[in-house]
């Protein structure tokens, strides 16, 4: 049972300008503005393993949650954090969030995500920060989706958080002499599940949140964000919406339905 669920809906960092310290022909930093997870930023060069980032969202703008996906790190790298700042050049650094590293996959072969909440702060610049070297000399890596936003976090948990359902869109042929062909596609989590809303400010927080992201836009879920953030973050779309209230009016219960990208 989940015990804190976070939606992390508005992605500023898809409206921002971003300048690379390095970057591999055709695997250029915008990439982690597209809605794609399997497109990426893939850093070159001697000094490789070190890269940075750099965010101009052109004014302050109000975050409090970071995420990460689809990156090649497999190991904790020894700098991965975010910076904040007024000046473009970073010259007296006014807030820094370190990242903790998760695997990708996981151990059970999800698709682990680096997510983190923290206290809003508004600031023009953002910068990622990598240190990555695993072996005796630099290494490439790549980056795939970044959100850096606000999220939305329900006062209730989960009425409902079964485990996700596994689909398998993988076609199967047979000849005429029976050789079976499987043409194989990715494996992907659809999940249902329902939370009470009980307040007006809650109210109006989902409905900020429903009507940002519809059923087209892509959003991360942190579905267990206490325990199991890596485990249990997801990329991907509602494809279902539904809302109930009592008779009166005080109480509202959310039913979604939710399915990975991969």
């Amino acid at each position: 049972m989940a015990t804190n669920i976070l939606f992390l809906y508005n992605n500023l960092f898809d409206s921002a300008t971003l300048t690379e310290s390095s970057e591999a022909t055709g695997y250029v930093a915008e990439n982690t503005q597209h809605p794609f997870r399997t497109k990426v930023w893939t850093t070159e060069g001697a000094t490789a393993g070190t890269a940075n980032l750099k965010i101009d969202h052109g004014s302050a703008k109000a975050i409090n949650c970071v995420a990460l996906a689809n990156y090649t790190w497999t190991s904790a790298p020894g700098t991965l954090d975010l910076e904040f700042d007024d000046a473009a050049d970073f010259s007296s650094i006014d807030q820094t969030e370190a990242l903790t590293w998760a695997a990708n996959p996981t151990t059970n072969g999800n698709r682990g995500i680096i997510v983190k909440k923290f206290t809003s702060a508004s600031y023009r610049y953002n910068r990622l920060n990598v240190v990555y070297s695993p072996g005796a000399t630099p290494t490439d890596w790549s980056l795939g989706r970044i959100f850096l936003g606000a999220y939305f976090e329900p006062t209730h948990t989960c009425l409902e958080n079964d485990q996700p359902e596994f689909v398998d869109e993988s076609i199967v042929m047979s000849s005429p002499g029976g050789q079976r062909h499987i043409d194989e596609r990715a494996l992907f989590r659809r999940k249902r599940f329902s939370f009470l809303v009980e307040t007006q400010a809650q109210w109006e927080l989902f409905q900020t949140m429903i009507n940002h992201v519809g059923t087209f836009k892509n959003l991360f879920i942190a579905f267990d964000y206490d325990s199991e953030p890596d485990e249990l973050t997801i990329y991907g779309r509602f494809t279902k919406a539904l809302v109930a209230t009592n008779n009166l009016k005080t109480q509202f219960r959310i039913d979604l339905e939710f399915e990975e990208v991969v």
